[in-house]
């Protein structure tokens, strides 16, 4: 046998050193990036949960909220037992796409909107709502249809904080699946939403987690997915984690589980392992072919693996980091990218702008899907035209958009984005008649640039909330009044509950002079020192808020009583009793009770009705005209006087004038401001004085400031009168002293 020569043993070793060497090194490389993948996936899955659980908890918030709105709204009405509120639960229902809704009267009888009458007495929320808590249920037995929903229930509430009734709606549990229906991987994930114990509340359209039984745990091709029992004891502690286990047919999965922070309900996020790691996979099995082809193979196969790890890391980081709609950089890179580029920002001003379309959930519904993507991305294609260098912009979701701009000047920011506006306004699909685009657009002016992304993001978010719904001003600026306003109207709805029960509001009264100087009439204005301190709180401003949320036609029932108590007292005291003279906001004459309670705090106090006068505004929407009228003519039967307050401030004065019967007319300041100088303005308020005397009206000339405008209007014949030289608003007894 011929003797193998030392080089080729040398070679030979020197060969399998190298293939050894080679076989390690790809060993270690492939584990590593397996590894490195893993770790990249387990965030991600991480990150689609929580955002899930975002989505979800924005969702269930805003249901409640629209609840406790009506729950409110429900509250006014003095009886409940003849159902008052069938109406807006109709609207209600509609509106917020509810399966149904109802009212849930003490004893237990529940009336629903579509109809059907149960007796829900022995549910917990029922007993929950009668003891004043809101609820969210787990899924429940539809007793109407059978069907599993998730109920939501809020107590209905009196002036004295007694609980009048419970008001629920109910959400099929298949909505909360559509809700957290992901598109994460491209497709291939999918979510639930369970209980600590492992029973299901929701899951989307594409779950996989054997949809036959209740309970994840209990499944038997979920055998593998907790074998130790640290998953359920982490849900039962409320902790959050990842898991990777086998299911037979499917392979191994990843499943991320978080606390969504309601009930004791967890978000599962579910992502099959081969969709991230297929590629590592790949290289294993090239790794083996490896060490039978030599060092030419060696060298390719870097080349491969240098390839799929780039192609794998592509995938994820479009799955993380690209907005699936349109292309594009989503929030979570572009909010990144917009800190850097603050961060080292020297001589650049810029301005952080969030905009959205008004009610694009019903522009969504009424073009489809398909549509309203091609919406938004005609959106994006219009922003991107307008961009400049070093500008960013991207959609957060939604329909929602930000965008970093560079500003030279408020102005010109304003002017480019009124432009922006009327290129994305005159997209027209097909069926462009079925709405009509209205954007809102609110901007911060970066002023400190270590601010997160996030920050800048909320005080851009409050600035459009101020332009939502305007027609006519659709873009507004952040500044630090605007933050301050939004502080004090949050603290008054934070407190107008409690600041009512506690009778921080005082009634204070405006004289209402005649010519001869005496107190004809007293205006009632409304005054709030809130908690031990007193601290006054701007008239104009909290009845802002309140004629925004509606709270003011409680406002208007006890500032209503404490003008009878003021009267009661008069007369007791044997003081000269004049009239009252009460604004009624709109919210008011809505409401079919309004008349009813007026005439029996009149009857309770023994005071004559005629002595409130009842001043109306006369800024009243087209559509609430027909019950305006109807409601002042029944209030006039009863014996009150009407006033129309701010006569010659809009154009629908002169119409109420000639269809109501109105008896007292307060004209606008603005006829006092130039009577001496302006010489048409006597003419025109003599034409008036006449008219009234015609019509048997009484003017109340407003806002005399000075002793030369009072005299002309007695040149003209007028007999009462308002405004700064009349007096500051007193306290009913300090009105006749004068102190």
């Amino acid at each position: 046998m011929a003797k193998i020569s030392k080089s080729v043993i040398r070679a030979l070793w020197i060969f399998s050193i190298c293939i050894i060497v080679l076989g390690t090194g790809i060993f270690l490389y492939v584990h590593h990036l397996r590894a490195a993948l893993n770790e990249e996936l387990t965030t991600y899955l991480n990150e689609v949960a929580h955002q899930g659980v975002h989505i979800l908890n924005t969702q269930i918030k805003g249901d409640v909220s629209s609840l406790q709105s009506a729950a409110t709204a429900i509250a006014t009405y003095k009886t409940l037992d003849n159902k008052p509120w069938t109406e807006l639960l109709k609207e209600e229902t509609r509106q917020n796409e509810f399966k149904r809704m109802g009212f849930i009267l003490p004893n237990g009888v529940a009336y629903l909107s579509d109809g059907f009458m149960l007796d829900l007495d022995h549910r917990d929320y029922f007993k929950n709502g009668m003891a004043g808590k809101t609820s969210v249920t787990d899924p429940l037995t539809d007793a109407v249809d059978q069907g599993k929903a998730i109920i939501l229930a809020v107590p209905v509430k009196g002036e004295d904080d007694t609980v009048r009734g419970v008001l629920m709606a109910a959400h099929p549990t298949a909505m909360y699946g559509r809700l957290i229906a992901s598109d994460s991987f491209n497709g291939a994930g999918y979510s639930l939403i369970v209980k600590a114990n492992g029973d299901k509340v929701a899951s989307s359209a594409k779950s996989n987690l054997d949809n036959s039984v209740t309970n994840i745990f209990q499944s038997a091709k979920n055998s593998r997915l907790d074998p130790t029992g640290i998953m359920r004891k982490n849900m039962q502690e409320g902790k959050s984690g990842t898991v990777r286990f086998f299911r037979q047919g499917e392979g191994w999965l990843y499943l991320s589980y978080v606390p969504v922070g309601l009930n004791d309900w967890y978000f599962l996020s579910v992502v099959p392992e081969k969709v991230a790691v297929q590629k590592t996979k790949n290289l294993l099995r090239l790794s083996f072919l490896l060490f039978g082809t030599g060092l030419a193979v060696f060298i390719a196969l870097l080349i491969y693996i240098y390839r799929q790890n780039k192609y794998s890391h592509a995938v994820l980081y479009r799955a993380a980091y690209i907005d699936p709609i349109l292309n594009r950089p989503n929030w979570a890179k572009t909010s990144r990218e917009i800190e850097d580029i603050l961060r080292q920002s020297q001589d650049v001003s810029y301005a952080f702008v969030v905009f959205d379309i008004n009610k694009f959930k019903v522009a969504n519904d009424r073009l489809g899907y398909s549509k309203a993507n091609e919406l938004l991305q005609y959106i994006a294609k219009s922003v991107a035209d307008e961009l400049k260098a070093g500008e960013l912009f991207c959609r957060v979701q939604g329909d929602i958009f930000a965008l970093l701009l560079t500003m030279q000047s408020p102005e010109q920011l304003k002017n480019r984005l009124e432009v922006l506006n009327e290129k994305i306004v005159n997209f027209h699909p097909v069926d462009k008649d079925k709405f009509q685009l209205i954007l809102s657009f609110g901007v911060y002016p970066v002023t400190d640039t270590a601010l997160s992304a996030d920050e800048l993001f909320l005080r851009a978010v409050l600035a459009r909330d101020t332009v939502k719904g305007n027609y006519n001003d659709i873009v507004a600026f952040y500044d630090e009044k605007l933050h301050q306003r939004l502080t004090q109207e949050q603290n008054i709805e934070n407190n107008m509950e409690e600041a009512l029960l506690k009778k921080e509001f005082s009634l204070e009264l405006a004289p209402v002079r005649s010519v001869d100087g005496t107190v004809a009439a007293a205006e009632a204005v409304a005054v709030w020192k809130q908690g031990p301190q007193q601290t006054p709180i701007p008239t104009d401003l909290f009845l802002t808020v309140f004629n925004k949320n509606g709270f003011i036609a409680r406002l208007d029932i006890y500032l209503a009583e404490e003008a009878c108590r003021t009267l009661q007292q008069w007369k007791t005291q044997h003081l000269p009793t004049i009239p009252i003279l009460l604004n009624i906001s709109s919210a008011s004459l809505r409401s079919p009770y309004f008349s009813s309670v007026l005439l029996q705090l009149t009857k309770q106090y023994e005071v004559a009705a005629a002595d409130l006068i009842l001043q109306l505004s006369p800024h009243t929407s087209p559509q609430d005209l027909p019950l305006f009228k109807q409601l002042a003519q029944k209030l006039h039967t009863e014996g009150f006087k009407l006033s129309l307050n701010h006569f010659g401030r809009g154009t629908v004065s002169l119409d109420l004038i000639q269809t109501l019967p109105i008896d007292i007319v307060k004209m606008e300041g603005v006829f006092i401001n130039d009577i001496e100088d302006n010489a048409r303005i006597p003419p025109v308020l003599t034409a008036f004085i006449e008219m009234a005397k015609s019509l048997h009206l009484r003017l109340i000339f407003d806002g005399v400031k000075e002793e030369s405008q009072l005299q002309s209007l007695k040149k003209l014949g007028a007999q009462w009168w308002s405004g700064p030289l009349a007096g500051a608003p007193l306290s009913p007894q300090q009105l006749f002293s004068g102190k």
